[in-house]
């Protein structure tokens, strides 16, 4: 036999029948399923009618016939015959009925299947969207240019705004989004860093409830000890590799330790902490306990302690708080530019008068907080102090907050505010010469001397919670003193069982 390669026989690879290919792809399996669970759900259907057209034949027409039969043999009367043959037609004309209403039933099942098709395909067609946030860039800005419609993308932020804010995301963060074909998002994930991942279910209807996920963190608890040889920062950077963890130990004891100035060479430190991880990725959590002894300084001792009313604090091993119940001032300022005097002349009214306050020099928007939790008994305008606030706190404490460009956000007479909290920015509304804040505190109804009061502490443990305190301070002090070692069920977050053991380092 001649074998013609119709790559070098043109004229007879024309002639002869061209051979065809086929190619399988695992993209079409899908669908070609789809397409043969519908035959076989047809051929199933059709099955079915024939058998039952067969069975009625079978068992109400044929005994029938024979029934007839029979009778030939016998002698009847023509009326019972003609009755005979009438039920034997009666029958035969029931079956078409019977094979259309089973053809009907079949049309209803190939319709069933046609909508779970079409079902399978809207779900197929949800779109997905990953990206992250990159420097001077936006989510909106993001979602914008993968066609995400404007009124869309503020809808959502407006559900998630409890779980993300779209104004303050980091650099870096990654996130996806899906939505359906008439461009509703359906989920949101977030993930602001390598270690939190936040799965967002967005609600059809403003009735539902947004339902989000966090994946879970793996926690361990680890122990550091350390010496100063320069400054706290430079010892905890070689011992954890971490400022944020020097400057949490110096918020934890920042009102019984100056470190600028107290801090001293061979003072120690031993402190337990939360070590969370995913993968190889780190990052340092709350510290639990610490404990601070210095050449200048006795031994100060913290332990975090949170309540089973929710509230979470540190406290010395008497169980008074490490918190003073003032901050030692309202914002962060350039200098002070006016103190609290009985006589002062006054930069615009050129006349001498007490000025029992004292003013705070920085720039206009700096966020004002109150240095104390309390009530609010006044927020307006207030004569020559322009934009004010007033706060009554415990112990008869009144704090007054004046010259403000605005307000916080829904602030209002008889709101409950925290310690530290956001109230205001500054301004220069008023009689005023420039951006400043006007700070004063009043003490049984007289103004003081904010700078030369001694600032009483913060509430120590709740009485009535005594013994959960002593068995949370008990097992922390014996985990520091044990090399980080932790027993089961330790009491930490509101009684929270962990069971986890630390490992030494920096020593």
């Amino acid at each position: 036999m001649i074998k013609y390669d119709k790559f070098y026989c043109k004229g007879i690879s024309e002639i002869l029948p061209k051979k065809k290919y086929y190619y399988y792809s695992h993209q079409h399996t899908s669908s070609y399923k789809k397409r043969r669970a519908k035959k076989t759900k047809i051929i199933i259907g059709g099955l079915f009618i024939l058998l039952l057209a067969m069975g009625t034949i079978y068992f109400k027409i044929l005994p029938l016939l024979s029934a007839k039969q029979v009778s030939d043999t016998l002698p009847v009367s023509e009326e019972i015959l003609k009755s005979e043959v009438a039920e034997i037609a009666e029958e035969v004309e029931n079956v078409p009925e019977v094979v259309s209403e089973e053809m009907s039933l079949q049309e209803e099942i190939e319709e069933i299947v046609e909508i779970e098709e079409e079902k399978e395909e809207e779900k197929e067609k949800v779109i997905t969207i990953d990206g992250n946030i990159q420097a001077g860039d936006t989510l909106y800005e993001s979602l914008i240019r993968e066609g995400i419609s404007a009124a869309e993308i503020l809808n959502l932020q407006e559900k998630i705004k409890s779980v993300v804010d779209f104004n303050y995301l980091p650099i870096g963060s990654e996130y996806s989004l899906k939505y359906n074909p008439e461009g509703k998002v359906t989920e949101f994930t977030y993930r602001p860093n390598p270690i939190d991942i936040y799965y967002i279910d967005i609600p059809t209807s403003d009735s539902e409830d947004l339902k989000v996920t966090k994946e879970e963190v793996c926690i361990e608890v680890v122990q550091l000890e350390g010496k100063i040889e320069y400054s706290l920062y430079e010892s905890m950077m070689e011992c954890a590799d971490s400022p944020q963890l020097a400057l949490q130990l110096a918020e934890i004891f920042a009102w019984q330790i100056d470190f600028l100035t107290e801090c001293r060479e061979g003072d120690t430190f031993n402190i337990l902490v939360e070590k969370q991880y995913r993968g190889d990725f780190y990052r340092w959590g709350k510290v639990l306990a610490a404990e601070y002894e210095g050449e200048l300084l006795s031994t100060h001792t913290a332990i975090l302690f949170e309540d089973p009313a929710g509230h979470t604090d540190y406290y010395t091993e008497e169980g008074n708080s490490l918190r003073k119940a003032f901050l030692r001032a309202p914002l962060n300022y350039k200098y002070i530019s006016s103190y609290f005097s009985k006589n002062r002349l006054h930069p615009i009214l050129r006349i001498w008068r007490p000025h029992l306050a004292i003013d705070y020099a920085a720039p206009t928007g700096t966020p004002v907080s109150t240095i104390g939790g309390g009530t609010v008994i006044y927020a307006g305008w207030k004569d020559g102090y322009g934009n004010y606030i007033q706060i009554r706190h415990p112990n008869n404490y009144i704090t007054g907050y004046g010259h403000l460009s605005r307000f916080a956000k829904g602030l209002k007479s008889g709101q409950k505010v925290e310690q530290g909290e956001i109230i205001g920015y500054v301004g220069s509304t008023g009689l005023s010469t420039g951006p400043h804040l006007d700070f004063s505190i009043s003490k049984n109804g007289a103004k003081v001397d904010f700078l030369k009061l001694e600032l009483p502490a913060a509430s120590s443990v709740d009485p009535r919670y005594s013994t959960q305190f002593n068995e949370v301070k008990n097992k922390l002090l014996n985990a520091l003193k044990n090399g980080g070692k932790l027993d089961l069920n330790i009491g930490l977050d509101n009684q929270q069982s962990v069971n986890l053991e630390g490992e030494q380092s920096g020593k």
